[in-house]
């Protein structure tokens, strides 16, 4: 169970504060509070000048600490220049359990620099879920829903799958079962666990089914603590859509008005971008959002830019069902996309591309170029069309910066009269380009 305000999505970027005037030392704690704590973190917290912490992690210390102590303020960034200006101190900051696994160690790390911080980690919630359950956790997808979307858990969707989610607040087991049963997994086993690691520690396991009915209320028998962590025991019932990883889902898992990316094509377009986790891709001409929603499926980052607002609504819709809700939409023209791109003040609406698909637009005058320029050393550019005005682009490019130009075609059966026969899908000329 992490404190409520570390998970959200960081403003921009700032460059890292050297603490040249001492070091911050970050201290994880459980719910069994100071005395769970080894003697060394114990001795740095009664030697400690500042003590900045969580309201609830602050009320564990003894009453004889000397050091002043600080609450979190909201939202949790404003807290930096605070820790900054108390550097010279030698600042503790309290954390829940390791501050390092979806923690504040993180944050502070990012924003510090790691060779200015020590660690002191404790059991996190995740480990003593796991200790307490018998499960194994190499095996699990984890995720954290606090602070985030909880639409993230349907990517996770899979027969027999486990997820171990960290939850936002109360009413998160809920959310989450209502999803599922939805999905098709209402009879997946949710276990909350409550306060692990203190006197007020509980555990309980519905089904997905039982689970959407538990109100949050008055009624002690109903009450979830805050703080909990939800394992899910998944299993698919015959009304669940099984989705694999990909690439290349079935065309009808979109809503689409036939501007898709065909899922044979999508399967080899996806696979020439070349996912890896955390990479950012920018899809230029996004239609439905197929090629960013399935790179996002992939541990991907992504930025979708359009210009139809229909196909915005499509593009949010799909992005929500599949699980992946976090996708950076922007409806915009390509030019209008690409001059925001270059004033943007805050880069997390532009992450800088490891990978960029044209879908639309190719003609567009210089974007071929415009595009690799963006891209650093081994940066990917990938680019598809169906017209000979677009062919005709990419070969110009082709010619000037090499790569690979392929012809793809596919043929779907189709019903021909009271016969079958072989229905052939428009080519598509495709080209993929390595940035060296």
């Amino acid at each position: 169970m992490t404190e409520p305000v570390h998970s959200a999505t960081p403003p921009a970027h700032t460059d890292k504060i050297p603490a040249q005037n001492g070091k911050i030392t970050v201290i994880g704690i459980g719910e069994d509070g100071f005395s769970g704590l080894s003697p060394a973190a114990c001795q740095v917290i009664k030697q400690a000048s500042i003590i900045f912490g969580g309201k609830r992690h602050l009320a564990m210390l003894p009453d004889d600490i000397s050091a002043r102590q600080s609450p979190w303020i909201s939202p949790f960034y404003d807290n930096m220049p605070l820790i900054a200006d108390a550097l010279a101190q030698n600042p503790v900051i309290l954390a829940s359990g390791d501050p390092m696994y979806f923690g504040v160690g993180n944050t502070l790390a990012d924003h510090f620099g790691f060779e200015n911080i020590s660690i002191f980690p404790a059991p996190s919630s995740i480990n003593l879920a796991c200790a307490r359950t018998g499960w194994p956790l190499a095996e699990c997808d984890v995720i954290t829903l606090h602070g985030r979307r909880p639409e993230n858990l349907r990517a996770c969707l899979r027969p027999r799958g486990k997820i171990i989610a960290l939850s936002h607040d109360a009413t998160t087991p809920a959310l989450a079962a209502v999803m599922l049963y939805d999905a098709g997994y209402g009879d997946s086993n949710i276990t909350v666990c409550e306060r692990l690691g203190g006197e007020h520690e509980k555990i309980t396991t519905k089904t997905a089914r039982e689970w959407q009915h538990k109100a949050v209320g008055h009624d002690p028998d109903n009450l979830i603590d805050p703080l909990n962590v939800i394992l899910i025991d998944l299993v698919a019932d015959a009304t669940a859509t099984i989705l694999p990883l990909g690439p290349g889902l079935p065309d009808d898992a979109f809503v689409h008005d036939g501007m898709i990316t065909k899922s044979e094509i999508r399967a080899q377009t996806i696979s020439s971008l070349g996912p890896w986790k955390g990479a950012v891709l920018w899809d230029i001409g996004a239609g439905c959002g197929s090629i960013s929603i399935e790179w996002m499926r992939l541990g991907g980052c992504a930025v979708a830019i359009e210009r139809d607002g229909n196909r915005c609504d499509m593009i949010g819709k799909n992005a929500t069902r599949l699980g992946t809700p976090d996708l950076i939409l922007h409806h915009a023209s390509i030019d209008h996309a690409l001059d925001m791109a270059k004033t943007a003040s805050d880069p997390h609406r532009f992450p800088a591309p490891d990978a960029i698909f044209i879908g639309g637009g190719i003609t567009t005058p210089n974007l071929m170029e415009h595009c690799w320029n963006l891209l650093s050393t081994h940066g990917r550019l990938v680019a598809n069309t169906v017209t000979l005005e677009g062919e005709q682009e990419l070969f110009r490019f082709y010619n000037k910066f090499g790569g690979t130009l392929s012809r793809l075609t596919v043929s779907r059966l189709a019903a021909r009269g009271n016969f079958t026969g072989w229905h052939n899908l428009a080519p598509v000329t495709h080209y993929v380009g390595v940035k060296s």
